[in-house]
């Protein structure tokens, strides 16, 4: 797993809402700290202050600041409340001719008896007007609150410490029901300085944009990402396709099937940009069921759900939203397995360490288990040079040497759809870091039709009015199975989340027969369709 990834395990994500205003539209949070970059203005709140959605908020609530102060309700791009100190905040933003190059801080109302204050900062053409409402209820000190507060807005100055693109991730793509497409434009209009090639921007796009599917932007984030290994290693996969003991294609399943027969742990890695690498791992359950194995042991993955959710759904993890790895689940659990999560959230325990006896607590109940680990990166490899991990620990106090398999590293242009190579093959090259006993090189493509192979596929149209201010826009159609959605409401994850351009105010598509909730979602976070569809 990456490093900048890593650290999301232990957050909660915040949920964002519905619609934006029009100054809202280039607003980012993180914590405490809210910095709009159209307007380029950045407020460093106290802790604990909550935000609420602009575009809900009543025009009575602040009427009295409208009036002789030209502003109107279309100038209010922030609402914040300091809970605990009973305290509302309304933030107005104007644009005025001026000359003034320095910050110029000016009451224009201070009502202490009501605990209502009105105040203004600029700096040249750009005004923020902040109106503070204090609960009388509360023992506060609003006055020294504002007086305070006001030197902590800032005027064409970011905070690049509090804000960051691991602040966005968390804020704009939460954990239920997320809008991948507006996170990825969040992400890819950021004002934040980003290095070139894999780093932390080019991590949560990808990871974003994984969940997408007829995806250009994605497609091309992930030619970059690839280039180097193709290079290294186009002429040397081709070489070896030839040798008889690497394996293509349906000898990839039959091998694993042999090496499944005789050992009792498999542990396979994935990029987590990737949904093909959770489509080979849902392919392969039935090959491993056939050979003993009960157990399906996933990395940040959560199985606790309440009466009303059935899994996965999108309280299980950070990967699970994304459709393949929702169908990966979905398969293991038809075939029988038992699915679990060994991430370790001990903060007082190495994570890695702490996953290995999180796996090795399904043998302490059942011996004999037969259990296959699905996790990311580094975390199967038995011999690391920078740190000991998972697999490595798992080995030791388990006496178990599991078969490790690894679908991160060697990419290549090939023919064939799936190859399997031998350890042997890598080790006397610098190209291979890797400890895994098997190399997968993954070219699969993910499909519907794959994951019904025996469903009817039907052309289906879904209409809206709504569709005419996007016919040159790309909108994200998500496809929930009806029962899930029936179940779950907004927990249930799609099967499917694809980008697509509307034409004459329609969409279509092709789903199996059967019982859909279709969700429609812009770049800007709206829902523009919301309806069932039944496919016949």
């Amino acid at each position: 797993m990456t490093k900048y990834l890593n650290l999301l395990l232990l957050f909660l994500f915040i949920s964002c809402t519905s619609s934006k205003s029009k100054l809202a539209e280039n607003n980012y949070f993180n914590k405490n700290y809210f910095y709009n970059d159209s307007l380029k203005v950045g407020i460093d709140f106290d802790k604990n202050v909550q935000f609420r959605e602009v575009a809900f908020i009543k025009e009575k609530e602040f009427e009295q600041v409208l009036k002789g102060n030209k502003l109107s309700s279309k100038d209010l791009f922030l609402v914040a409340d300091a809970k605990e100190k009973g305290i509302e905040m309304y933030f107005f933003y104007q644009n005025v001719p001026s000359a003034v190059n320095s910050n110029n801080i000016k009451t224009i109302i201070a009502d202490t008896i009501h605990h209502t204050y009105f105040f203004e900062k600029q700096k040249g053409k750009r005004k923020v007007l902040g109106l503070l409402k204090a609960n009388l209820s509360k023992d506060n000190n609003a006055a020294a609150y504002v007086s305070d507060f006001l030197n902590k807005i800032s005027i064409d100055s970011l905070n690049t410490k509090k804000m960051s693109f691991v602040s966005i991730f968390m804020n704009d793509f939460p954990g239920v029901h997320p809008n991948p497409l507006f996170a990825s434009k969040k992400l890819e209009t950021a004002p934040l300085k980003s290095k070139e090639g894999n780093d932390i921007k080019f991590e949560f796009l990808a990871t974003v944009n994984a969940s997408m599917s007829n995806n250009k932007f994605y497609d091309s984030l992930i030619v970059g990402y690839e280039k180097e290994r193709k290079q290294n290693f186009n002429s040397l996969i081709v070489d070896l396709s030839s040798k008889d003991d690497v394996y293509k294609d349906k000898a990839v399943f039959e091998k694993i099937s042999e090496i499944a027969k005789e050992n009792q742990v498999i542990m396979l890695n994935e990029d987590h940009y990737y949904p093909k690498h959770r489509l080979f791992a849902m392919e392969l359950l039935e090959t491993l069921k056939a050979n003993g194995y009960h157990y399906l042991s996933l990395e940040a993955f959560n199985i606790e759900s309440s009466e009303k959710e059935s899994t996965p759904n999108y309280n299980n993890g950070i990967y699970t939203d994304e459709p393949y790895f929702a169908h990966f689940i979905r398969k293991a659990i038809a075939l029988g397995f038992t699915v679990s999560g060994h991430e370790n959230f001990d903060k007082g325990v190495d994570r890695e360490l702490g996953q290995a006896k999180n796996i090795i607590k399904i043998l302490e109940k059942d011996p004999k288990a037969k259990i296959f680990v699905y996790v990311g990166h580094d975390h199967i490899e038995k011999k690391n040079e920078k740190r000991k991990m998972m697999a490595e620990y798992f080995k030791e106090l388990s006496g178990i040497n599991p078969i490790t398999i690894n679908q991160t590293v060697i990419c290549a242009d090939i023919k064939q759809d799936l190859i399997l190579i031998p350890r042997k093959y890598f080790t006397d090259t610098t190209k291979v870091k890797s400890s895994a006993d098997y190399f997968l090189v993954n070219n699969l493509k993910p499909s519907l039709k794959i994951i019904y192979p025996n469903a009817e596929f039907k052309k289906e149209i879904i209409k809206s009015a709504k569709f005419s201010a996007f016919k040159n826009k790309e909108v994200l159609v998500e496809i929930v199975d009806f029962k899930e959605f029936d179940l779950m409401k907004n927990v249930a994850i799609p099967i499917e989340s694809f980008l697509t351009v509307p034409k004459n105010e329609t969409i279509n598509f092709e789903l199996p027969i059967g019982e859909y909730h279709i969700f429609v979602k812009t770049e800007d976070d709206e829902i523009i369709y919301d309806d069932d569809v039944i496919v016949t």
